[in-house]
């Protein structure tokens, strides 16, 4: 009998070891991916994310999102973090590409693959060193050139002198500057010889509060201009210029375009605000790409493409903004 009682209860402890065992390495053969962001706090940064994330956890697997903050030092204290912590795979874009060759060797070395979304990890010369997910720049440029030179045929302002373009640029930022030329290309092809003294430029990292600065120096060193087309290179940039615009009184008949479409909405309800136009592409399009692209390679070893780019559309105030950008304008 005790001999029966003991060996029942062998069978139960082993029985509990096994499952204890089967649960750690259903837990060790998770995937991990980190997704380590420069603005994480950034709105666009956050809907990449949150797709990432989507991605992952319907393959079982465990997404980390990380902040750097816009700080070089912290981005690689978190490339750090990363690989202490044995994560499978890391999506990411980041703060400063002068820090790329350091943080692809980083992860070459811990045997991590890793794909740049938005701002590619490149050389000086602009080779990839890793693949690439983001946006198509120029052409996306283009199309709000395009939709400025249309705006200023509509308004007569060809010949105002009054009138005058504001490029807000970041020229440290590869993935950014084609967004400038397709838009200079843009405006150039429908008016070649628009006068060069009203188109300024004004250089800024992409954030509201730069860019707010940088106009707001171009308004006031040129108060003959009362009549401004913002072209930004991102949704912040042309809401930090569309407050400049309102704050020097001048935002009346002046108007800022934006580049991602994620600040749209809020721009849009409000009454007065110069800010009527964006190109919209989708944060989740790029994060969900990327995160499959790498979870492809992971699990099946599929090669992952070398660059990949979503395009755009311009937005106003009176289109369907429910319809056509969903993860901005409604819970879902």
């Amino acid at each position: 009998m005790k001999e029966n009682r003991t060996i029942n209860i062998l069978v139960v402890v082993l029985a509990a070891l096994l499952l204890i065992s089967s649960v750690v390495s259903a837990a060790d053969d998770q995937l991990v991916i980190a997704g380590i962001y420069k603005l994480g706090d950034g709105t666009w940064f956050i809907q990449e994310g949150k797709a990432s994330q989507e991605v992952v956890e319907a393959a079982n697997g465990k997404f980390m999102y990380m902040d750097a903050r816009m700080d070089g030092a912290q981005f690689l204290a978190l490339i750090d973090t990363a690989i202490a912590q044995h994560v499978d795979g890391i999506l990411t874009c980041i703060p400063d590409q002068n820090l790329s060759k350091v943080t692809v060797d980083k992860l070459k070395e811990a045997g991590i693959p890793v794909i740049a979304v938005d701002d590619a990890l490149q050389t000086e010369d602009g080779t990839l060193l890793a693949p690439w997910v983001g946006i198509d720049g120029y052409n996306i440029g283009l199309s709000v050139g395009e939709w400025a030179a249309e705006y200023i045929k509509k308004n007569n302002y060809i010949d105002d002198e009054e009138f005058a373009i504001l490029l807000l640029t970041a020229d440290t930022i590869s993935s950014v500057v084609p967004r400038t030329e397709g838009q200079l290309d843009g405006i150039k092809a429908v008016f070649p010889d628009f006068p060069s003294n009203r188109i300024f430029k004004a250089d800024h990292d992409t954030d509201a509060e730069m860019a707010n600065v940088a106009a707001s120096a171009i308004f006031t060193g040129n108060p003959h201009i009362t009549k401004w087309l913002v072209l930004g290179v991102s949704d912040e940039g042309a809401q930090g210029a569309a407050r400049a615009l309102e704050s020097a009184g001048i935002a009346k008949d002046s108007v800022a375009v934006g580049l991602g479409g994620y600040l749209a909405p809020e721009e849009f309800a409000k009454k007065d605000s110069p800010f009527k136009a964006a190109a919209y592409f989708s944060a989740k399009s790029v994060g969900g790409t990327a995160a499959q692209q790498l979870l492809d390679y992971l699990q099946n070893g599929t090669e992952i493409p070398e660059r990949f780019a979503v395009s755009a559309i311009i937005v106003e105030p009176d289109d369907d903004l429910i319809e056509i950008m969903p993860e901005y304008t409604t819970d879902k």
